[in-house]
Formats: structure tokens, C-alpha cells, sequence
């Protein structure tokens, strides 16, 4: 190899190193490709896997509120308004809430729909937003979110006006 580089002219030389560097990019260049194309690969992956891992939450909790209903499990609804309260003073809402309002109503005469309406005043939208993941993402309580209106506050901006609707099924207890 060395006779070969020692036989070549200066400017053939020139070529050569040319060529070499030319080689080295283009290897750096496709080398660069392959990685990026792989950190795609990984991040389509994970995203993927972070979906389904959210939807089978979801429909764990949805067999969780089934078998509720189809139990009869009394506690979940006796223990609601105590337990949307508990929520309220973790984030911090329970001296915003204006008021918490339960109504009941017959579902199909077998089942038990309770209703809480969260009347909340002059609050930030971060902390309502937690209140509502946090019903929302709970397995040990069985609520769901059915509703949730804002209306800002004029002269306060970022603060707002809150009503969230809360509810809850259960097997009705006739007696049996």
C-alpha cells in the first residue's frame, strides 16, 4: 500500500484523499439516517405502547363501573359527596366550591344514577383540570365527568367560573 501511495502523483494524491473523505461523509451521512430512522422507530413505538397502556386504563375502569353496577356496590355512592370533597381540599378548591349539589335518579328501575353538581367560583383553570383527572383517572372511585362548563371572569384574566357535573351508578337495593 505504501509503494502504491509513494507511486502516485501529488495531484493523483489529492484525488484519492478526496475520494476518501467523500466516503467517510457519505458513510457518516447514511450511518446519521439509519440512527435517526431507528429514534423514529423507537419514539412511534413508545408513543404506541403509551396509547394502548392509556386505553386498556380506560377500559379497566369501564369493567370496574360495570361490575359496580352489576354488584351493587351501595358504598361508592354512600361515600361521594365525601370523597369529591377530599378531592377538593388536596388541589386546594374546597374554599372556591360555591356549592355541591347530589340528585338521584331511577335508571331502568334497577340501578341508581347519583349526580353531583360542582359549582366552583374565581378559580384557576390548572387546579379544576387536576380535580378533573384526578375523578377521572381514579380506580378506587367510579365517577365519571358528564359535564363541565367555564365562564371566564371579566377583570380577572386566567381566572374563572367552573360547573362540573359528576355522576356514579349502583344497583338498586329493594329489600333483596
Amino acid at each position: 500500500m505504501k509503494k502504491f501511495w509513494e507511486s502516485l502523483q501529488p495531484r493523483e494524491r489529492t484525488y484519492v484523499m478526496l475520494l476518501g473523505a467523500f466516503v467517510v461523509v457519505l458513510g457518516l451521512f447514511f450511518a446519521g439516517r439509519s440512527f435517526a430512522r431507528y429514534m423514529t422507530d423507537i419514539r412511534e413505538r413508545s408513543d404506541s405502547a403509551e396509547r394502548d397502556t392509556l386505553q386498556i386504563e380506560n377500559l379497566g375502569r369501564q369493567y370496574q363501573l360495570l361490575q359496580a353496577m352489576r354488584t351493587g356496590d351501595s358504598q361508592q355512592l354512600d361515600n361521594m359527596l365525601s370523597s369529591i370533597e377530599t378531592m377538593l381540599k388536596t388541589i386546594g378548591l374546597r374554599d372556591k366550591v360555591g356549592s355541591l349539589t347530589p340528585t338521584d335518579t331511577i335508571v331502568q328501575e334497577k340501578y341508581l344514577k347519583r349526580e353531583v353538581k360542582v359549582s366552583i367560583k374565581e378559580s384557576p383553570a390548572n387546579q379544576v383540570l387536576d380535580f378533573i383527572r384526578q375523578i377521572e383517572q381514579s380506580t378506587q372511585t367510579l365517577y365519571k365527568v358528564e359535564s363541565f362548563n367555564y365562564r371566564p371572569v371579566l377583570k380577572k384574566p386566567g381566572i374563572y367560573d367552573f360547573s362540573v357535573q359528576i355522576s356514579g351508578f349502583q344497583r338498586k337495593n329493594d329489600g333483596k
